[in-house]
């Protein structure tokens, strides 16, 4: 009897002496900390690394480039040098002159900043609509047909093409302000103490 009572407690005791699971320790994660973390899949530096890795595995050289691939997405961010984005934006007959226009526009003006050479593409875009509006206008005259229906297009024409050329002229003008240097002025100022039985003039220069 004895010797069930020993091992009962014995047992009793190792119940409770056994050792505890270790608790799992949970770091809270700060929101900002974790947005910090996180990129999404058009960001930048995302594209370059994967048009990087892409790269080195000879991955997709033959492939066609779409504004969906990465190697597309990766040269939309050298837009101001590469002219990609511009190039979508017009004819196929206008692309190769629009991109040197651009260049030069920014090598002439000395563009650096983005703001710059956004402006200078922003000029070369809209001196190029001017071309495409008026060769539209040339080939409507080229049929020598008269309509009513043909006056009101040469009429739509007419206010794109004046319109074309304002958007270029603005932003032309908008690109010298930029680059103009910024304008000093001098102020002399002459002013007079009145004080008891004497008058002192000074000259601020």
């Amino acid at each position: 009897m004895s010797e069930q009572l020993m091992n009962t407690d014995t047992k009793a005791l190792t119940k409770n002496i056994s050792p505890e699971k270790p608790k799992s320790i949970v770091k809270k994660l700060d929101i900002k900390e974790f947005i910090d973390r996180c990129a999404i899949a058009d960001d930048p530096i995302s594209i370059l690394k994967q048009a990087q890795e892409e790269l080195d595995s000879h991955k997709n050289h033959s492939q066609k480039m779409t504004p969906e691939s990465t190697s597309y997405k990766a040269f939309t961010i050298f837009e101001f040098d590469k002219g990609i984005l511009m190039a979508t934006a017009i004819p196929e007959a206008y692309r190769t002159f629009c991109i040197d226009f651009s260049r030069k526009l920014q090598k002439e003006y000395q563009c650096e900043t983005p703001s710059e050479k956004a402006t200078a593409e922003l000029v070369a875009i809209n001196f190029v609509r001017t071309l495409i509006i008026q060769d539209r206008m040339n080939a409507f005259l080229a049929l020598g047909s008269v309509t009513d229906n043909t006056v009101k297009y040469f009429a739509v024409l007419s206010k794109e093409l004046d319109r074309a050329n304002r958007h270029y002229l603005t932003a032309l003008q908008t690109l010298k302000m930029i680059k103009q240097p910024a304008l000093e002025v001098n102020i002399k100022t002459q002013t007079a103490i009145v004080g008891q039985n004497q008058i002192v003039q000074s000259n601020n220069k």
